[in-house]
């Protein structure tokens, strides 16, 4: 199963490569983008075979993200994520928890000047978590605490117009609390996320 989703990826990201062909390459420019996928941290994750499946209670997280021009195959990332987990209140007093995850990265491009660029990405990031407790109206104060994580990842960028490129990744977030957020201080593990990217 796993086998055919790859491939079949790989089949679209060739057949696009093919069909929206461009003379010049934009991929190494300056970019601007939606992200969307599925963060599953391991602690939570009762389906860990399905990467596909969100955390019971959890929907696929959203945002934004920033790239610099790359420079010798470099370039810089910037992207800022909120994630949810609701309807904990069976779990634990807390009726939701929702992370909004902040990273700066360094991505390195495998192959430049490409209509098809794989890349590696490593950073650091920051995590800022809101709880609404179980109650009245009244007593569902938000409570605030953040976090840090570091980010490993792995991906491709596609180029499919002159100024439009679509991408894969799969990254390992490392992504600790102090203490307890939720259900766990622990909310590291995989992301896949899909990105549509405006380039410059």
């Amino acid at each position: 199963m796993k086998q055919r989703v790859l491939l079949s990826i790989l089949f679209i990201f060739s057949f696009l490569s093919l069909a929206f062909a461009q003379e010049k390459e934009n991929l190494a420019k300056m970019g601007l983008g939606l992200e969307y996928g599925n963060w599953k941290p391991g602690t939570l994750d009762d389906n860990p075979g399905n990467p596909f499946k969100n955390v019971r209670g959890a929907a696929p997280y959203c945002g934004l993200t920033f790239v610099t021009p790359s420079f010798k195959n470099y370039s810089l990332r910037f992207s800022i994520l909120q994630w949810q987990q609701k309807h904990l209140g069976d779990r634990t007093n807390k009726e939701s928890v929702t992370l909004r995850h902040f990273s700066a990265e360094i991505k390195n491009l495998i192959i430049a000047e490409s209509k098809i660029v794989p890349y590696v990405s490593y950073g650091i990031s920051a995590i800022w978590s809101r709880e609404v407790p179980v109650g009245s109206e009244r007593e569902k104060i938000p409570l605030d605490r953040a976090g840090y994580g570091v980010n490993v990842g792995a991906g491709v960028d596609l180029q499919v117009l002159e100024h439009w490129a679509i991408a894969a990744e799969y990254q390992y977030m490392y992504a600790k609390f102090t203490k307890k957020v939720g259900l766990t201080d622990n909310y590291s593990g995989p992301k896949i996320s899909f990105k549509v990217m405006c380039l410059f």
